[in-house]
């Protein structure tokens, strides 16, 4: 059976262009509506092309004008699309007709569409659709390394179309029915609607990448032959339900399609959760009807273990990088760092299914955190951010580990790491010393020691687990000095400390 299987881009490009979150919306949305007429145009030859994924669903395209539709001017298409090639036919002259079909929508030039967006496609023949979707997607992987330069002009036109999205872009008319649509600033953004600024996190905002982890072992198992329409309409229903939150959070949705989500956030949004209170409610929808989809179906993949293979299930989750920014730092690289706490940071967890946050402060701090969300740190952050007290308390806590690095350094640093909660309580009722006064103070104290012993154990089991895999892959590994394991463990300590801080609400003084 031949299968078909097309790409676009430059997407990084583009949006490396976006100053203002209006014209990061309309760089995303641009994506969006080219695969959504490449989709249109393919539909129509039923006969030779059946559609594997994304599900497209037509009347998307009449719910434009209804504000009440959580998806109006969010991006549901991914960059890829998959077909089996029932016979042959002209591919080419029909992404040719898409394109100019795109092009005259969004009122561009013809030739500076066609010279900008690269349509890529890579048509293969494969027993099954499970083996199609793992070779036609590595096959488009090595296609995006292919670089192409554009000429000043074509460059030119794409960056003026962008800037019109402070004007009378011809998207917002695709998208919202509409000849204007006003799209909030970052600073309008981070203050989700309040009357003044009480906290300096209302000077800030997030910008979170998410996604679906182990998708590409989901999509191409033989369990998903024949499923992979119904499970992308699972995807959209479940990119509608976390748009309709993250609007309702006081946040821009920029992208839902697939299994990728992409948004702009206040620190604390209008109906006063935070932004982890809000990922944790769109986290338990992907668990409810994604994760669970899945599961039921059984889905299996072979791994290669110690030269042997060997199936295994395949589970699904979702993970995330969020980068949180003064609302004057420029958006692109508030972007990249994102994308970077994602893929670099949170996919790179055993198991991912894991949050990475970076928190750049205007002073030019910056603290960083990566936790599984399957372990006891994330919900000791949340603790953190409930009971957090007053900044004297926090920062006099954090001072006294810092101060102690030798004498921490003396804890086992191997499981079952013997008397290690005695040795710590010892610690804060001999060294830490800091006198609480209220319950809350009380409380924090034990979440900070509770937090601190995590963090202490994971990094010792970690850098174990780095050791042994390094010693069977033959692999050359630099071991930590105890000085480096303390400076690592007591600045992610700190870390935590700092962003819960933040997240609670510092007086604008404060920071």
């Amino acid at each position: 059976m031949k299968y078909l299987a097309i790409n676009l881009g430059p997407i990084i490009k583009t949006f490396s262009m976006a100053r203002k979150p209006k014209e990061f919306w309309a760089a995303s949305y641009m994506f969006s509506y080219l695969m959504e007429c490449i989709l249109a145009h393919l539909q129509k030859e039923k006969n030779s092309l059946e559609l594997i994924s994304p599900a497209y669903e037509k009347e998307n395209k009449e719910k434009k004008g209804n504000e009440e539709n959580p998806l109006v001017g969010v991006g549901l298409y991914p960059d890829r699309a998959f077909y089996v090639v029932k016979q042959e036919i002209d591919i080419n002259s029909l992404l040719e007709d898409a394109l100019k079909s795109f092009a005259e929508d969004i009122v561009l030039d013809v030739d500076v569409a066609r010279n900008f967006f690269r349509i890529m496609t890579v048509c293969q023949e494969y027993p099954s659709s499970s083996e199609a979707m793992a070779g036609l997607n590595k096959a488009l992987d090595i296609l995006e390394l292919n670089q192409v330069a554009w000429d000043s002009d074509t460059f030119d036109a794409i960056l003026k179309y962008l800037r019109k999205a402070n004007t009378n872009l011809p998207l917002y008319k695709i998208a919202f029915n509409k000849d204007y649509y006003s799209i909030g600033t970052l600073e309008e953004i981070a203050r989700a609607n309040a009357k003044q600024i009480d906290y300096s996190y209302q000077r800030y905002v997030c910008i979170v990448q998410a996604d679906g982890d182990c998708m590409g072992k989901i999509v191409s198992s033989k369990q998903m032959d024949g499923k992979l329409n119904d499970f992308s309409s699972r995807l959209i229903a479940f990119g509608n339900d976390a748009c309709q939150r993250i609007k309702a959070f006081g946040g821009l949705p920029i992208y839902a399609g697939g299994d990728d989500l992409l948004f702009i956030a206040p620190v604390c949004g209008t109906d006063d959760k935070n932004i982890l209170e809000l990922i944790g409610e769109i986290d338990g929808k992907y668990q409810k009807d994604i994760q669970r989809y899945v599961d039921q179906l059984k889905v299996e993949a072979k791994i290669d273990e110690g030269g042997k293979t060997k199936t295994v299930p395949v589970h699904t989750s979702m993970s995330y990088g969020i980068s949180i920014i003064y609302c004057k730092y420029p958006l692109y690289e508030a972007w990249e760092i994102a994308r970077n706490m994602l893929l670099s940071n949170a996919k790179q967890v055993p198991e991912k299914n894991a949050i990475a946050i970076n928190l750049r402060k205007n002073s030019g701090s910056d603290f960083e955190v990566v936790m599984s969300k399957s372990l006891q740190i994330h919900y000791n952050l949340d603790d953190l951010i409930r009971f957090t007290p007053k900044e004297s308390f926090v920062s006099a806590v954090a001072h006294k580990i810092r101060a102690n690095e030798q004498l921490l350094g003396v804890l086992p640093k191997e499981e079952p790491f013997e008397n290690l909660d005695k040795r710590l309580n010892a610690f804060y009722e001999k060294i830490v010393d800091v006198a609480a006064k209220s319950e809350d103070e009380t409380t924090y104290l034990l979440k900070t020691k509770d937090t601190f012993e995590f963090i202490y154990k994971d990094y010792f089991i970690e850098k174990k687990r780095k050791a042994e895999e390094a010693k069977e892959n033959k692999k050359e590994y630099r071991e930590a000095t105890i000085e480096e394991d303390m400076k690592s463990i007591i600045s992610t300590f700190f870390s935590v400390l700092r962003i819960a801080k933040f997240i609670k609400g510092e007086e604008v003084k404060d920071e």
